[in-house]
């Protein structure tokens, strides 16, 4: 099996995991304060992480 220039260990993968959870979670609170339904954008933030935030930045407020 080919070596990887990067630790593959079972701590870096978990830290990975949880910076996703964390990008997904913000992209759902920006997208909340945007006007949008946080219980859809929190499933799409943990599912996207980091394209997530791209697009609740990208959202259109909502107007009331």
């Amino acid at each position: 099996m080919p070596e990887f220039p990067w630790s593959t260990d079972g701590s870096t993968i978990l830290a990975l995991a949880v910076l996703h959870c964390v990008i997904g979670v913000t992209a759902a609170l920006v997208a909340q304060r945007r006007g949008r339904r946080l219980g859809n954008w929190l499933i799409l933030g943990l599912i996207g992480g980091t394209a997530a935030l791209v697009a609740a930045c990208l959202v259109p407020a909502k107007q009331d």
